[in-house]
């Protein structure tokens, strides 16, 4: 499963877990007016993002991903000792959240079929994912975009769900020319709710993972 997919799982007995997937999904728009050149270009590449899933077009919805979720990708499919990591692996910032990379690396080991492994990459993972209907985009309408703010190579926005703002704010990174959506930046948090989750449950962190992943679907 992608990282997206994964986290989308553990959230799914959260309410925020639920709208932290369905923002990695999806977004409206609102608070559009005066906004700045790149408050603009971020809504902008969340609404193309959007409208790709909601057409199927998983190849082109990937354009909105940064490269360090690709090379991450690499690392939890293959392992850091491979020869086909040891280059892209020094662009993967160092990892805030060891729960999550256990969760992804476990459900990549144990739900993708070994003779895909070799070859997959994430938009094959995440076409998977699509044609095998593992997502619901119906509730994607629900989630609007609010006020962006702008530091840098760096952004983050509001979101709203269902009309309600949430604590949640999605992050944006500049790459190149293009704002994509910072999905590692979110790691950390996901890593949070995992602890609590195992707290309130009494698992170790091996025992959840094993609970979660086995809830998982096979690719």
């Amino acid at each position: 499963m992608s990282p997206i997919a994964i986290i989308g799982k553990i959230m799914a007995r959260h309410r925020l877990f639920l709208i932290l997937s369905l923002v990695l999904l999806s977004t409206a728009s609102c608070a559009r007016h005066g906004e700045s050149h790149d408050q603009a270009q971020v809504r902008h590449t969340f609404e193309s993002w959007q409208n790709a899933v909601l057409e199927s077009h998983m190849d082109q919805s990937m354009t909105y991903i940064p490269q360090n979720v690709y090379d991450y990708f690499q690392v939890l499919n293959f392992g850091a000792k491979s020869p086909a990591v040891v280059s892209v692996a020094p662009s993967v910032p160092p990892r805030e959240a060891p729960g999550v990379d256990l969760l992804l690396h476990t459900a990549l080991d144990k739900k993708v079929a070994p003779a895909l492994r070799p070859t997959l990459t994430l938009p094959g993972l995440v076409q998977r994912i699509t044609d095998k209907r593992l997502f619901k985009p119906r509730d994607i309408r629900q989630i609007k975009l609010g006020y962006i703010a702008v530091n840098g190579n760096h952004a983050s926005a509001d979101i709203y769900y269902q009309g309600t703002l949430t604590a949640l704010r999605l992050p944006f990174l500049k790459e190149g020319n293009q704002w994509k959506i910072d999905i590692l930046a979110m790691l950390p948090y996901v890593e949070v709710l995992m602890r609590v989750d195992r707290a309130i449950k009494g698992e170790t962190e091996a025992q959840q993972v094993d609970r979660l992943v086995s809830d998982m679907p096979f690719l």
